[in-house]
């Protein structure tokens, strides 16, 4: 009886070892028609701008100043495509932004892609709505609300091939009147990362 179940055993044990070495013939000409499609991130622009730095110092409470608009400018080095290879495979590009705001009034953030000699790409400008804050030691508010159509900015092909020269980014903090308040605190923090799609044919 022994001997009987042992050999049932090695019976399964067989049948399973055939069909486990058992392997599909391969197609290599699939290999042709294999399509890379991985997705890259980066960082893309990051700023802060905390308004108690810029009130005049010995300014009494309670009353308004202004920032000279230059002082509220940036510029910073982004190659946004990099190579040919990247403009040829390159699906499109999703920037994601996100502004946090505590102090107690709305702004309006722009930026625009630049060539490396400092010189606006189609004059096209990006501009996103900044809701005002709650004021210092409250919970941020977040602009553009996630789904909001400002709060993804979607670069295709054709706009890519167009930004082919983009070597810098120039970001700025438009502050809409009335003027600023020496009581007003709080921070305005922008954060963004780009998606970089790729469709490579092997």
């Amino acid at each position: 009886m022994k001997t009987k179940k042992t050999y049932v055993l090695l019976l399964i044990i067989a049948a399973i070892l055939m069909t486990a070495s058992c392997v599909k013939e391969l197609d290599f000409e699939q290999l042709e028609d294999a399509v890379l499609t991985p997705v890259f991130e980066a960082d893309f622009i990051y700023s802060e701008f905390d308004v108690e730095e810029f009130i005049p110092a010995g300014a009494p409470p309670n009353t308004e100043f202004t920032i000279p608009p230059e002082v509220l400018r940036d510029t910073i080095n982004y190659d946004l495509v990099g190579t040919d290879f990247a403009i040829d495979n390159l699906d499109s590009v999703e920037l994601t932004i996100e502004v946090r705001n505590t102090i107690q009034r709305s702004f309006v953030l722009q930026f625009q892609f630049l060539t490396q000699a400092g010189q606006p790409i189609n004059n096209q400008t990006y501009t996103i709505q900044v809701q005002a804050g709650l004021g210092e030691g409250t919970e941020p508010v977040v602009s553009p609300q996630p789904g909001d159509p400002d709060n993804l900015i979607v670069l295709d092909a054709g706009d890519l091939n167009e930004l082919a020269s983009a070597q810098k980014i120039a970001t700025e903090i438009v502050i809409p009147p009335p003027a600023l308040n020496t009581d007003l605190r709080g921070k305005l923090e922008l954060r963004s990362k780009a998606s970089y799609y790729v469709n490579y044919q092997l």
